[in-house]
């Protein structure tokens, strides 16, 4: 297999793995502890490839988690910008923003507070594009490692939860501390979404500005 990259690994693998872990603790008989002493390098492999395959399926809770969170904040923080942008940015940066979109991505200047939502998304994700291509996305695509791995962690805390209400609903000890649990991990997906949001922004605007085609002289 191919190197996993930072965010499969965080996002994915990790998340995945975590969720493996928690249902075997609490369901055993699923596989017995023989089968795990006994594996080889290929036997390992397997494990990661089960693990992989586990994080790609915890994460579709991931993403019903994500939208519910993000849905009562009034949406990703990247759309933050366009309802109340001095949210993410200083007054200052709110106010240059729409002309880098303009001089940057050769859009007409948008007017942050009509832009519809689809519209804005289609932007931002220009915008990140822009950040990519000119070297600067480093820090970006860190922090969203880092928010996949907490939306993991959430989506994976929270199918450990629901066996564990089934294998163990007397515990009530196991049950509040994975709650406790899931809310750390939807305040750090918080933060880490708020962080990469400013931070996609921030390198936009710090871009070089664009050389103007020179006219030619007939």
């Amino acid at each position: 297999m191919r190197q996993f990259d930072f965010y499969e690994f965080t996002g994915i693998l990790v998340p995945g793995a975590a969720a493996l872990a928690g249902v075997l603790m609490l369901v055993p008989g699923l596989m017995p502890v023989s089968a795990v002493k006994d594996f080889s390098i290929g036997g390992f492999g397997l494990l990661v490839v089960l693990a992989y395959v586990a994080g790609h399926l915890v994460q579709a809770v991931g993403n019903l988690a994500e939208w519910l969170w993000w849905k009562a904040w009034g949406g990703m923080p990247t759309d933050w910008v366009r309802k109340n942008p001095t949210c993410l940015l200083a007054e200052s940066q709110a106010a240059v923003l729409p002309k880098a979109i303009a001089e940057q991505l050769k859009l007409p200047e948008v007017d942050l507070r009509a832009t519809s939502r689809e519209q804005w998304y289609s932007i931002t994700r220009q915008i990140s594009a822009a950040v990519d291509a000119a070297g600067r996305g480093s820090r970006i695509q860190t922090l969203n490692g880092n928010y996949g791995l907490n939306r993991g962690l959430v989506a994976a805390l929270v199918v450990v939860l629901v066996v564990a209400m089934i294998a163990t609903p007397a515990d009530w000890a196991v049950l509040g501390g994975m709650g406790v649990a899931i809310g750390l991990a939807l305040a750090r997906m918080h933060r880490f979404g708020k962080h990469q949001a400013r931070e996609l922004f921030v390198q936009f605007l710090q871009l070089p500005a664009r050389e103007q085609p020179s006219e030619k002289k007939v």
